[in-house]
């Protein structure tokens, strides 16, 4: 059942604080993975690095794991990804791998030639779990070290920048689409409405939860871009 936030419920700093829920469990798991590829010399060229940026956040979606972000070196990716509880790491792990293996030798045939089995990643792999509060760290430091070592590819998948504001959603609200209203209203607990998580919110307006995030990771580009005018708009005319 949705729950009213009350007035002193405090707001998640991060993206990464927010609990998730799945039946009567609330849970925050983040893991770091890194593992190899299987050949010896750098399997990510432009191609397969290209392929591999489609896939992988398309994987984790299909298994419902919540890809935060990761990072190429010639032969190696890192990520970091959310799980649930009843998801084990060595499953995480052989899900991702099998995947996007089967995924890249289907996109790239040269592939299976140049490595000599459809095996594309190397056996095992690095774990470590990590606290929310360790998450944005990472990520400046993976942001820091690519200044130096210049990777294949950085991606952070998550929008880590200052969460917006139930306030600063209903300044602007009425300037929304009316599919984006009602998912703010409902995901924001806004003009007397119920928090809904985004599975409750995906059910009540029929809807899959991904067209759900959509709509709401585009409402909130747009709020973003109305706050940004309006507070330009007030400095310009506080210097007439």
């Amino acid at each position: 059942m949705a729950r009213r936030t009350s007035s002193s419920q405090r707001v998640p700093r991060t993206p990464f604080e927010r609990l998730r829920t799945t039946g009567s469990s609330a849970y925050r798991l983040y893991v770091l993975l890194a593992f190899y590829a299987r050949a010896k010399k750098p399997l990510f060229d432009p191609e397969v690095t290209a392929l591999f940026a489609q896939v992988l956040p398309e994987v984790c979606a299909s298994y419902d794991y919540d890809l935060i972000a990761y990072r190429l070196r010639p032969n190696q990716v890192h990520l970091i990804v959310g799980f649930k509880p009843t998801d084990a790491i060595t499953e995480v792990v052989s899900d991702i791998k099998r995947s996007t293996a089967h995924r890249l030798f289907e996109g790239i045939p040269r592939l299976e030639a140049e490595i000599g089995k459809r095996n594309f990643w190397a056996e095992g792999y690095y774990a470590e779990t990590l606290g929310y509060t360790q998450i944005a760290p990472t990520l400046r430091a993976w942001q820091n070290r690519a200044k130096h070592e210049e990777p294949l590819l950085l991606q952070i998948v998550y929008d880590t920048r200052e969460p917006i504001q139930p306030k600063q959603i209903e300044r602007v609200l009425d300037e929304l689409l009316p599919g984006e209203r009602v998912v703010m209203r409902l995901l924001h607990g806004l003009q007397g409405e119920q928090v809904h998580t985004l599975e409750q919110a995906a059910e009540k307006l029929s809807l899959k939860p991904e067209e759900v995030h959509q709509i709401a990771q585009a409402a909130i580009e747009k709020v973003r871009t109305l706050l940004r005018e309006r507070d330009l708009e007030r400095s310009e005319g506080r210097h007439r």
